[in-house]
């Protein structure tokens, strides 16, 4: 009588039983995945560097032959700048600033560039530094 019990009942069709095998050894990829990602990143993790950042204080300029343009800039990042580099309509200015080196939080003394200018055009003033921090604003020439 066992016998006959056992041989009448049913088990998975082969087919049902691979789409099962299947579904657990992805979820179990899945989960070993995700274990061994949030380990990796926990120990590759590398701290952000400390950016630069500089924002315009003032921006004027004046028209001639030569004009000036008279730049303040202000350190409002993460970390100790030095500035290297102001460019006007992407041409290289030689520039008279006595300490170029910011503090954070730190406004420049007045930078001067010399440039020819006709008054009521724009142009483009960018200033760089060591870091490759840098930043850009037009100004509009007053006669």
């Amino acid at each position: 009588m066992m016998k006959r019990l056992l041989r009448n009942m049913k088990a998975f069709s082969p087919v049902i039983a691979a789409l099962i095998l299947m579904l657990i050894a992805v979820a179990a990829g899945v989960v070993v995945y995700g274990y061994v990602m949030g380990w990796l990143g926990a120990a590759t993790n590398v701290p952000p560097a400390t950016k630069g950042e500089l924002q315009f204080d003032s921006l004027y300029a004046t028209a001639g032959s030569p004009g000036t343009i008279s730049i303040y800039v202000r350190n409002v990042g993460q970390k100790e700048l030095t500035l290297s580099r102001v460019y006007v309509q992407g041409t290289n200015m030689t520039f008279t600033l006595s300490d170029y080196t910011l503090s954070v939080g730190e406004v420049s003394g007045t930078i001067t560039v010399s440039y020819t200018m006709t008054a009521g055009l724009t142009y483009e003033v960018k200033v760089t530094c060591t870091d490759g921090t840098l930043i850009s604003q037009s100004v509009e020439a007053k006669a």
